[in-house]
């Protein structure tokens, strides 16, 4: 079963997606997450915003696919920044000692700046 979430994608230039999150972000749905990013780098983004500010929940399969996409990302050249964490979130990612891996922004203008855009 799919859990609630709506993914909305865009570039910001050439080089940077941003990918806003609203609902959560389970194992039921974490491949559509993948598919999104996958069509923004194929759309010539290398670096990567993940706005969380409407993801009430994610569990360990939102946080893998975050990591793997980092290394993807990585090898284009680029680097990858979370906006918006909302507090339980952002405390899976402290939990996880994540924190230390991705930048957490404030919001996404914060994001874009740490990523160059």
């Amino acid at each position: 079963m799919d859990t609630q979430l709506e993914i909305a994608s865009r570039l910001e230039g050439a080089e940077t997606g941003v990918l806003s999150l609203s609902g959560e972000v389970d194992v039921s749905n974490v491949q559509r997450v993948r598919e999104a990013v996958l069509e923004l780098l194929e759309r010539g983004a290398k670096n990567l915003v993940f706005d969380l500010t409407g993801t009430e929940y994610m569990d360990s399969s939102g946080l893998g696919v975050l990591v793997g996409l980092l290394k993807k990302v990585k090898e284009l050249g680029g680097t990858l920044a979370v906006a918006a964490a909302q507090p339980r979130v952002k405390r899976l990612f402290e939990i996880t000692g994540l924190n230390q891996v991705f930048p957490l922004c404030d919001d996404v203008e914060g994001a874009l700046k740490e990523v160059g855009a």
